[in-house]
């Protein structure tokens, strides 16, 4: 977001709506508001019924957004407040840095809280604001510096533009609806009219999020110069890639000596169609599998050690959803990586748990740590269904089987992925030669292998 003061060229009398925002922003206020805002649809965010209290507002860089928090506050009495975007501050000019800033904290004191800067991870904090029934904005139109978002792709004026998702899913989160807001600036009234709608559902993000822009769509096309960004050249496919979430952010293996292994083709039953889905497609070709396997067995606590980006997690946490099943899964990793799979930082961990709370939050739970810290969770006898699929080197995975055997009851299963690597560094064919000859046992001899022990 960029600060433009630069007066309209030649003689021209009329001056640039950017111009007039300038003079109009220093002045932000609840009085201010109250005299310079009318609302339309205002009975749509009445706090009367129950089953509407709180909610995201979504809205574009357009007009004065900030001024339209300020009238939600100062004539409905909205307990509103917004996410500011700081996170380009540094590569602004410094008399544009200090000139937002202020209008930051002005913002602050005219809306019911102060905003949450997203140089602060604080979603849970956000999480407990909108739960408590208020009202948090936020711009759909968002890209920072060295940060990733999850984008979709969206209609918009006859274009296909990527917009952000994050505070669509916070609401989807916080179990609470959509709105849409965009304020308008008349010249020759030089008043402001805040356009409202909603609600929307939260459930269904996506489809929510392209109805609020088809209402938007009327004002903005008659008032683009009060658009901040040209949004059709910054949030194209290409214009975003860099900034987008994405799977594919493992680093290079260590020991180039191993070949990587091939890609897999998936072949999925008719009956499970995986919601989740990364880059990773190794565990791919066994998901139907395990889908079946969940079917048959109907587990109440299932287990895996390592996670990774959580392929086969929530393979099982999808299953027991679509089955109806009381289960309790638990995903261990400590998230690191290891010499097989690549070395990785924190951004993995963090998109699979950001997944995990926002579809499992109930019946899943995520536990950073290592395997053998992770004993003392439970109970011997306590796990229906173990997946293995940590370290892949013979003594390691030997050692999580013996260690993780106990925990598995009577009747139980335990499922060890690679059983068909033949590779220097990987043990686990081994290790399966080895088990076949002592316990009942299965294998999905597809992709690279998945064998399945039985304790009857």
């Amino acid at each position: 977001m960029r600060r433009n003061s630069k007066p309209a060229s030649g003689s021209q009398k009329i001056r640039s709506y950017r111009s007039v925002l300038d003079e109009e922003l220093p002045f932000l206020s609840s009085s201010f508001a109250q005299k310079k805002v009318n609302i339309k649809n205002a009975n749509c965010l009445d706090q009367t019924n129950s089953t509407l209290r709180g909610g995201v507002i979504l809205f574009l860089h357009f007009g004065n957004f900030f001024l339209s928090g300020a009238a939600l506050k100062a004539k409905l009495d909205i307990p509103y407040t917004a996410i500011a975007s700081t996170a380009n501050f540094h590569v602004m000019s410094k008399t544009e840095s200090v000139f937002w800033r202020k209008i930051h904290k002005l913002a602050d004191k005219t809306y019911a809280k102060k905003m949450f800067r997203t140089e602060k991870n604080n979603y849970k904090e956000m999480l407990r604001f909108l739960k408590d029934g208020n009202f948090l904005g936020s711009a759909m139109d968002v890209i920072e510096l060295n940060r990733k978002h999850k984008f979709h792709r969206f209609n918009f004026l006859c274009n296909e533009i990527y917009l952000q998702t994050g505070p669509a899913r916070l609401a989807k989160l916080a179990n609470v609806p959509l709105y849409g807001m965009i304020i308008v600036y008349h010249r020759k009234t030089q008043k402001h009219t805040l356009y409202l709608s909603g609600p929307y559902s939260s459930d269904d993000y996506t489809n929510s999020m392209q109805q609020i822009l088809n209402n938007m769509e009327e004002v903005v096309s008659q008032n683009m110069d009060q658009l901040f960004h040209d949004i059709f050249r910054l949030f194209n496919k290409q214009s975003i890639s860099n900034h987008e979430l994405k799977s594919s952010t493992r680093k290079k293996r260590k020991n180039p000596s191993f070949q990587p292994l091939a890609p897999i083709q998936s072949d999925l039953p008719e009956n499970f169609s995986p919601r989740y889905e990364s880059e990773i497609r190794s565990w791919h070709p066994h998901r139907g599998f395990a889908y079946d396997l969940i079917r048959e067995l109907r587990p109440r606590t299932i287990v895996e050690l390592g996670v990774h980006y959580g392929d086969s997690y929530f393979t099982f946490c999808q299953a027991c959803e679509e089955l109806e099943l009381e289960s309790q899964l638990y995903g261990i990793d400590h998230w690191q990586g290891d010499e097989q799979a690549g070395f990785y930082g924190d951004d993995v961990f963090q998109e699979v748990n950001q997944y995990n709370e926002e579809f499992y939050p109930q019946n899943s739970s995520l536990h950073k740590m290592d395997f053998e810290e992770a004993l003392n969770l439970f109970e011997d006898g306590s796990i229906d269904l173990l997946h293995i699929d940590g370290s892949h080197e013979y003594e390691e995975v030997k050692s999580d089987f013996e260690k993780w055997l106990p925990k598995v009851k009577k009747g139980g299963r335990i499922l060890i992925h690679d059983i068909l690597v033949e590779r220097e560094d990987f043990g686990v064919k081994r290790l399966w030669n080895e088990i076949q000859k002592s316990y009942h046992t299965k294998s999905h001899d597809r992709g690279f292998g998945l064998g399945l022990i039985s304790f009857e």
